[in-house]
């Protein structure tokens, strides 16, 4: 989810595989049952204690990472939601080892 505050967006320094350590915006899996707007809120609430007024779908985009010899390592759809700040101060929790704005 990409969250806007005035001029500013809220990025999560990733603490898990792929990308970790890496600055990224906040998300996460999808439950069974959950829809992926759904999953996109839970993610964010449980990544940065953050909530959004309502969610704008953006992007859908496959990401397709090999390993050292070619092979696929990661295969996930990445689905982008953005919104604007509604409540919550951001601090890191589940995935996330830093939260900035």
């Amino acid at each position: 989810v990409i969250v806007f505050r005035d001029q500013e967006v809220l990025l999560v320094k990733r603490n898990k595989e792929p990308n970790k350590g890496q600055w990224s915006i906040p998300g996460g899996r999808q439950m069974i049952g959950e829809t992926a707007a759904e999953a996109a809120q839970r993610e964010l609430l449980e990544e940065t204690g953050v909530k959004v007024d309502r969610l704008l779908l953006v992007d859908v985009v496959d990401a397709i990472i090999p390993d050292v010899e070619g092979k696929i390592k990661y295969h996930y759809t990445l689905v982008d939601y953005m919104g604007q700040w509604q409540s919550g101060e951001s601090r890191p929790g589940d995935d996330a080892k830093e939260v900035r704005w």
